[in-house]
């Protein structure tokens, strides 16, 4: 069946945006392809029509679940068989769903890069009929993308597996650096790239500069329209979230540490326009097709350009006009500068934490290589007085250098076993040492702890004993140095790998790879202080010219524009709107009549300004 035919039965539209069809025809030719779309751009119609139009199944490398288990549901509501490989499957069930794949006309099948890396899973594909190969977010295989995963290394794999196979690379975001890592890593065979600008002609990019966040949100925010808002901490999604409610907003919050089913039900009622607003973490939005979004909106400066693009990119996928502003305040610089720029570790913050890894697991001088071990994220640093921020930063280094490799995963529960005998227990709480109190309790509650770890919420345990939680915390600590008991706390934990023995020479030749690590984290955090801080140049040309574009013209709809264009034509547009709203508050639609030129950065700068205020879906002026 021809392409266009697939997407009128599939997806109800007549025609592609360019260049989908170039794409689809180079991949169903048998060519490997680079794409580099931006957000909203219909990259997943892309792998999906084309696999549609080759006889096999198409294997789809995807790296986060949630993304996979909508675009399975989406296919599979529209009558097409797809098949995802996630969670934590028993062998019966892997190989299970791998039959159903292979024998019961699957035409998609999405697993993440850590998958593919089970030598039964393997073996597996190399017998299917794999007749397209599609690596979504194809950025995260290179060192100097913004999102950079180790695993996605391994997928060099692919090529020895499936030789005569195509594969098709996605990516929103991708300098000429990362291009170049994506054809040699996965070695592609002279791949046809197909690169299109960050520019959206429908976003309206502005900053506004505010002291009122919450109240200049709440102005820029209709009721009636989709809206996301990116916030930096998990505790601000839902503080921010509620706050807008009770003005009336309907609000949903969305972060990394939510539960799945609550993740879920969040999403499904934004995406049914249960709610309206979603304040949310970075966490949200890849791969979350609506189509609606009028404004994307952050509170908190974005970590990186790359990211900033991807996010706001979310806006105006229905090609109608949005906006994607950031609310900038004096302090945002001041706080950015002070955590983002100082979080940014040195080379013997890098050096440092390297040792400290090692001698944490009291590894020597050539030792080190295939031992896997676990820790306690906050022990660790504690342990060796390293800062916590920096020290995630150098660990992802370490990991992109081949030193370790890192799996990070969260424990709600402390586990405690008394290791000490019982007659040593007995003896301990009979002479009231440090903490007996705590250790006769857990003897007495816990009837298997002498044998097994147990799991425990300590601050269910402390309101038992009736104690401070810090004080029982530093209790456990301490009778686990004592050998009394084996103490696991709750919090961020960390299996690494050891990849390399420890080689004081092996650090010295990987520091120079290293150094250049650091100085391009410093230049994607500088980058967006220079964004923010432009008060010249087109917003568009500003990102442009980041990802090594030419943009032909200025936007004309960014608010650096839209200001140029008034000064152009009328030096006295602020003046103007201020008299119209001095006898009278107006809507915008009354006050739009008197302009050509769409005047919404020129009113949110005056509220900015707090020159005029927005009261019943009308701007006033405030009298100083």
């Amino acid at each position: 069946m021809p392409a266009v035919q697939i997407l009128q039965k599939y997806w109800g539209y007549d025609s592609f945006r360019e260049p989908q069809l170039d794409i689809i025809n180079a991949v169903v030719a048998k060519n490997d392809v680079i794409a580099v779309l931006p957000t909203g751009s219909g990259k997943s119609v892309i792998y999906q029509v084309a696999g549609l139009m080759l006889e096999g199944i198409t294997l789809v490398i995807s790296p986060l679940i949630a993304l996979i288990e909508d675009q399975v549901n989406t296919l599979n509501n529209l009558g097409i068989k797809s098949i995802a490989l996630t969670g934590g499957l028993s062998f019966d069930e892997l190989a299970r769903l791998l039959d159903n794949t292979a024998f019961g006309k699957t035409k998609f099948l999405f697993i993440s890069p850590e998958r593919l890396q089970n030598d039964y899973v393997q073996r597996r594909l190399s017998n299917m009929p794999i007749s397209l190969i599609t690596i979504d977010e194809a950025h995260c295989i290179s060192e100097w993308g913004h999102d950079f995963r180790p695993s996605y290394l391994k997928l060099s794999i692919l090529k020895n597996l499936l030789p005569e196979t195509p594969i098709i690379s996605l990516t929103a975001t991708a300098k000429q650096r990362v291009i170049g890592d994506i054809e040699a890593y996965l070695s592609l065979q002279k791949p046809k790239i197909f690169k299109q600008s960050v520019f959206r002609n429908n976003i309206s990019y502005q900053i506004n500069d505010t002291e009122d966040k919450i109240g200049l949100l709440a102005t820029l925010l209709k009721p009636d329209e989709t809206a996301i808002v990116y916030v930096r901490t998990r505790k601000r999604t839902y503080q921010m979230a509620d706050l807008l409610m009770r003005r009336g907003f309907l609000t949903a919050f969305f972060h990394g540490g939510m539960t799945l089913q609550d993740k879920q039900k969040s999403l499904q009622d934004w995406l049914d326009n249960k709610v309206r607003i979603m304040f949310a973490t970075t966490a949200f939005g890849m791969g979350i097709n609506k189509a609606d979004v009028r404004k994307v909106v952050h509170l908190d400066l974005p970590e990186s350009l790359e990211n900033y693009v991807q996010e706001s990119g979310r806006a105006g996928r229905d090609g109608k006009m949005s906006e994607a502003v950031i609310l900038l305040s004096d302090y945002d610089i001041t706080f950015y500068k002070n955590t983002s720029l100082k979080n940014i570790p040195s080379l013997e913050d890098v050096y440092k934490v390297y040792k400290s890894l090692y001698n944490h697991f009291y590894i020597a001088e050539g030792e080190g290589i295939d031992v896997m071990q676990s820790m306690d994220f906050m022990h660790f640093c504690n342990r060796f007085s390293l800062d916590m921020y920096k020290t995630l930063n150098v660990l992802q280094m370490l990991e992109s250098e081949g030193f370790i490799e890192v799996n990070q995963g969260r424990r709600f529960f402390a586990k405690i076993q008394i290791i000490a005998s019982p007659a040593m227990t007995r003896n301990y709480v009979a002479h009231k040492r440090l903490g007996y109190k705590v250790v006769d309790f857990l003897a007495r509650n816990y009837t298997d702890i002498l044998n097994l770890s147990v799991k425990i919420k300590t601050r269910i345990l402390a309101k038992q004993l009736d104690m401070p939680r810090k004080e029982l915390l530093d209790v456990l600590l301490a009778l686990q140095k004592r050998n009394l008991i084996d103490y696991q706390p709750e919090g961020e934990q960390f299996s690494i790998l050891f990849l390399l023995n420890r080689d004081e020479n092996t650090f010295k030749y990987k520091s120079k790879n290293l150094q250049k690590r650091i100085l391009h984290k410093k230049h994607q955090v500088l980058q967006v202080l220079a964004y923010v801080e432009n008060d010249s140049i087109c917003r568009a040309q500003f990102l442009a010219d980041y990802f090594e574009e030419k943009a032909a013209d200025n936007c004309g709809i960014c608010d650096i524009c839209q200001i140029a264009n008034f000064q152009e034509n009328s030096t006295d547009v602020y003046d103007k709107i201020l008299t119209m709203l001095t006898a009278n508050c107006m809507s915008k639609k009354v006050i739009q009549q008197q302009f050509k030129t769409d005047i919404s950065p020129i009113l949110d700068k005056l509220m900015a300004q707090q020159k005029i205020t927005f009261v019943d879906l009308k701007y006033c002026k405030i009298d100083n």
